[in-house]
């Protein structure tokens, strides 16, 4: 029997060509594809970035067949509350509010100011005093829900599907 049989899921999100789930203690697993980093299975210690070693010296990314734990953020010690696979990446909200984003960053669909290539190790979205609840995510974009109500979108914007009022590409949260 694999480990996670026997444990309690408490969310489960599905991608394109990955999934992930939640357990009950707050650890975050993801298995499949892994083309774009959408699992988010790489890790880089403190005194490996001290010695300068950065994301693109690490090995080329491998599907999963079974699920692993994401190691960045079950170091970080928060607890993860709910996950969201897209078509090439993954969006995860911790219990305290705060939002990761990791794989294929076009569009800005990971939220994080920039339209990198690809991001492998999960990076903290920014909400300026937020707290999050909930996330969920598209082939190109993302939106969340702050405990307030407030819903916030990013990424692609064709076809008016970030709700602003036009088609433009957002790279933050807004």
């Amino acid at each position: 029997m694999h480990e996670t049989e026997r444990k309690q899921k408490a969310a489960v999100s599905a991608g394109l060509g990955h999934s992930a789930i939640v357990l009950e203690t707050g650890d975050l697993m993801l298995w499949g594809m892994s083309k774009h980093f959408q699992l988010g299975l790489d890790r880089l210690t403190e005194k490996e970035r001290r010695l300068g070693k950065t994301e693109a010296d690490l090995p080329p990314p491998r599907d999963r067949h079974s699920p692993e734990v994401v190691p960045t953020l079950k170091a970080s010690g928060d607890r993860v509350a709910c996950v969201a696979c897209g078509s090439s990446h993954t969006v995860a909200v911790t219990t305290s509010g705060h939002v990761f984003s990791w794989g294929n960053g076009a569009f800005s669909r990971l939220g994080l100011g920039n339209d990198v290539d690809h991001v492998r190790i999960p990076q903290q979205v920014t909400f300026k005093r937020k707290r999050i609840s909930m996330v969920s995510c598209a082939a190109d974009h993302s939106a969340a829900t702050a405990e307030t109500g407030e819903v916030f979108t990013w990424g692609a914007g064709a076809y008016g599907n970030l709700g602003h009022g036009d088609n433009a590409d957002v790279h933050v949260p807004k």
